[in-house]
């Protein structure tokens, strides 16, 4: 059988059929490396990037059935079951899992591509901040401003610690701190909208504390290389952020004939397969389910798409697929988060303990305990730059 991507949901989906009885598998990436999104914005400002990444052959050494490729795919043919990339390689399947993550996505706004900076990938992450660093490590006579365009988890856990990041920057570099001036951008009425609205306004109070202007209710028409431009007036700024936007991967448009999309996610069944294709299942970030876009949901469906997949094996039954509640986590400042479950809120320190004992569970995933305590300690270190 196939998986396709190397995030969270094709890693743990190849995870859970490592090693088992007459089971092989390909898992496609067109990345060496597993990527912990939840940790970008940390080594954005100064945190080890090791954190983040993880190769995948680190994380299978173990797994003898499974064979990783590093390649991208662009086309599928359910009819011959066959999987095609971009450099024409042919993958055949009896299963696959397809988990691909999202791309990110500038809706067409001119000039964001060319003028901002992004934290959606490692590679993307590092370039700002050398450009944070660029920027912050200079004597300034005027206030420096940075704009970030999306009040979502990322742009708000990103404007929470750049103020510190400054002041960080200032001492090792033995300047000044600068006139820092952070302004948070979106088109939403608050921040954190897909949180409870008591969540947003209080959220929005520790950012104020934070010194972060937040600009709400604005619609951002272009960026220009030192200014955001908005029906409502523009923005200078010295560096822009794009936080505002991710979309599930092309490849389900460009492969429309095979799967029906609702908006930019793929329908599934109870099952998590698309349409009649009952050898193909769509999980994680690209599926139409409740709770999509979550790294515990990419795991969840992980998890049962493998049983799924050795039950048949197996000649058992297969059970439907249940959507599990996850919990809601954003960072904002040093050692302060918000947690959210339901209708149950943790803020503070408490809010930070949860947020930290999820990042060790996210790498307990991936490696045995007393390496994953280790990368997860590395949170707290500092890179060289």
């Amino acid at each position: 059988m196939v998986v396709v991507g190397g995030g969270f949901g094709g890693v743990k989906t190849a995870l859970e059929l490592a090693n088992k009885p007459g089971v092989s598998v390909q898992l496609i990436s067109d990345n060496s490396h597993f990527e912990y999104h939840g940790a970008l914005y940390r080594s954005a400002l100064g945190h080890s990037p090791m954190e983040v990444i993880i190769p995948l052959k680190d994380i299978l050494e173990h797994a003898k059935n499974v064979e990783i490729v590093l390649d991208k795919i662009s086309v599928i043919d359910t009819k011959k079951h066959r999987l095609a990339s971009e450099t024409g390689n042919i993958y055949s399947y009896d299963k696959v899992v397809l988990s691909l993550g999202n791309s990110i996505d500038y809706f067409n706004i001119p000039g964001v591509a060319q003028n901002s900076e992004a934290i959606h990938s490692i590679s993307s992450t590092i370039k700002l901040r050398t450009k944070l660093v660029a920027l912050l490590s200079k004597k300034h006579t005027k206030p420096v401003r940075i704009a970030i365009i999306g009040a979502g988890p990322s742009g708000v856990e990103l404007a929470g610690e750049l103020p510190q990041f400054a002041k960080f920057i200032a001492k090792k570099y033995r300047i000044p701190t600068p006139n820092l001036s952070v302004l948070l951008l979106d088109s939403a009425d608050r921040v954190l909208p897909s949180f409870q609205p008591s969540v947003s306004t209080r959220v929005q109070t520790r950012l104020k504390h934070l010194g972060v202007e937040t600009h709400l209710n604005v619609e951002v028409e272009s960026c220009e290389s030192d200014k955001v431009c908005m029906r409502v007036g523009n923005l200078g700024a010295d560096l822009i952020v794009w936080a505002a936007g991710s979309s599930p991967s092309p490849f389900f448009k460009n492969n429309a004939d095979t799967f029906t999309l609702n908006k930019s996610h793929v329908v599934v069944s109870k099952h998590l397969k698309p349409g009649n294709h009952r050898n193909v299942y769509v999980i994680g970030d690209n599926a139409d389910t409740l709770y999509s876009g979550m790294a515990q949901t990419a795991l969840n469906q992980a998890q049962f798409v493998a049983k799924a997949i050795l039950d048949e094996i197996s000649g058992r039954s297969q059970k439907e697929y249940k959507d599990i509640k996850p919990t809601y986590v954003v960072a904002i400042g040093q050692n302060w988060a918000i947690t959210q479950r339901g209708n149950k809120v943790l803020y503070g320190r408490a809010g930070w303990a949860v947020r930290r004992s999820g990042d060790l569970a996210i790498f307990k995933n991936f490696r045995p305990y007393k390496e994953a305590v280790q990368i997860w300690r590395r949170a707290n270190k500092m890179a060289k730059f």
